[in-house]
């Protein structure tokens, strides 16, 4: 039996399979939900009944559905097993067969029938709870021109909605089966940042997500390696920030006890596009996780702060400051972009590029964290390229070098450079044409940044001690 990577295999004989039927019920579920390898799973089930049944919750805990005979047999003879068809409690539904290394469109077939009514015997997991809906990462929005150059794609939006309408609708159908447990968590693994007009005004859209207490998104944006400096003028990067925030956040919040944004493949929050929940209260949220949220004004987090006071547990992963931006200005205005807080740094008369510098600290929102959740009791700010919605539980607590970072829209492949190891940094300048060195803003603030970050931690152990927790 093994469980994490370095716990070395061993047999469980008629000995130790009694030594271990001698503990509570709890402590074997406890061990055995350590245990990694399905094959070992499977070798446990073999020992006693007893061991079989604990091995068999942990086995089937989660069902997988991908578009492949192999994996939609699967799902269907466990769905209509009357035993374990009882047991999952996690569904994860895949777009394609591997949506994390997909590296060609003609090597994937589109999804047929079969899958889809595969899709629809989710109403057969009576005790699910939580829902996985997981798409390639790669995505095109909608181009004016057919002619206009893209990249080749698994799925376009409509393919991706498609699922999406098919998922929902066999969670909404759960409803008309007795003693179905409702879908209280979705995941959304890769959801492209496209703001389709009728799906999330639908009674279908609503009936679903009025169900649930933790939405786990992870967006993806259009993303051309042969073109990228083209891909700041998607409108997907501007509209879909307000779009999100109005129809998917604003009629849950009042549910909603955790909520994790990240991003896959670039920061947000700033611009392009605004994040601005503000006009949104979140009564109940407990947990809060965001990924590679990108600070440039002093109140941009005060929606956390104001209307998230019953927050126990905040993740910021990669999550950054941008200290220097160098943009033309016609992306300004494109943006709608304020530039309330910075100070401009290159000359008044230069039209071509404006050069700007944000003096935000770490040290500052540490301490209006502190000062404005009274329930705050875990605190994570941690950088691991890595991190994303399915490991928004990891993670410790430390200044890393990469908490602040520049912006240039005149570099490619990307706009956003972060920090070195040392702290080091650099920004494109459009207007010399060349690199240029900033500041060490890691050495520069961490002293400050270390004491703030120290103190919230120590505060919120002293909350948890408080709390016996």
């Amino acid at each position: 039996m093994s469980t994490a990577a370095e716990t070395p295999r061993f047999n469980v004989g008629p000995s130790s399979a009694r030594t271990i039927q001698n503990l509570a019920p709890e402590i074997i579920d406890n061990i055995i939900s350590k245990v990694r390898d399905k094959v070992d799973l499977k070798n446990l089930r073999l020992v006693s009944k007893d061991l079989d049944a604990h091995a068999r919750r942990k086995l089937f805990e989660e069902v997988i559905l991908k578009p492949d005979g192999d994996s939609i047999s699967h799902w269907e003879s466990t769905a209509d097993h009357a035993v374990l068809s009882q047991i999952p409690r996690r569904a994860l539904i895949q777009s394609r067969e591997d949506v994390e290394d997909w590296e060609g469109y003609d090597e994937v077939d589109e999804p047929d029938e079969e899958y889809q009514e595969a899709v629809e015997a989710l109403s057969k997991f009576p005790r699910l709870s939580a829902v996985e809906i997981a798409f390639t990462p790669i995505c095109v929005g909608v181009r004016e021109r057919v002619e206009e150059w893209a990249p080749e794609v698994s799925e376009d939006v409509w393919q991706r909605l498609y699922l999406l309408e098919w998922v929902f609708r066999a969670i909404r159908n759960r409803k008309s089966v007795e003693g179905a447990s409702p879908i209280r968590s979705l995941t959304l693994r890769h959801l492209q940042n496209f703001p389709y007009d009728k799906f999330p005004s639908s009674k279908l859209f609503f009936s679903v997500m009025q169900q649930l207490e933790e939405l786990h998104v992870g967006l993806v944006q259009e993303y051309n390696r042969h073109g990228p400096d083209h891909d700041y003028s998607c409108i997907e990067l501007i509209t879909f920030p307000p779009h999100f925030c109005s129809m998917w956040l604003q009629p849950i919040a009042p549910n909603l006890k955790a909520l994790s944004l990240y991003s896959t493949t670039d920061n947000w929050g700033c611009f392009p596009g605004y994040f601005d929940p503000s006009a949104i209260v979140f009564p109940k949220l407990e947990t809060l996780s965001l990924g590679y949220y990108t600070l440039a004004y002093d109140d941009q987090l005060d929606w956390l702060l104001n209307k998230c006071k019953s927050l126990t547990t905040l993740v910021l992963h990669n999550c950054m400051i941008v200290r220097h931006m160098s943009m033309e200005p016609r992306h300004l205005n494109l943006w709608n972009a304020s530039t309330r807080g910075w100070q401009r740094v290159s000359p008044a008369e230069e039209t071509s590029v404006a050069e700007h510098a944000y003096n935000g600290r770490w040290s500052d929102f540490f301490d209006k964290i502190a000062a404005a959740l009274p329930n705050l009791r875990e605190f994570r700010f941690d950088q691991f390229k890595e991190y994303g919605v399915n490991n928004r539980h990891l993670g410790g607590a430390r200044a890393y070098p990469a908490r602040y970072v520049t912006f240039s829209d005149g570099i490619l492949p990307d706009r956003w450079e972060e920090a070195k190891d040392d702290g080091t940094i650099d920004c494109w300048s459009s207007r010399e044409f060349k690199y240029v060195a900033l500041p060490n803003y890691h050495e520069e603030t961490l002293e400050e940044d270390q004491k703030s970050l120290d103190r919230l931690l120590e505060l919120c152990r002293a909350r948890r001690e408080a709390a016996g927790k």
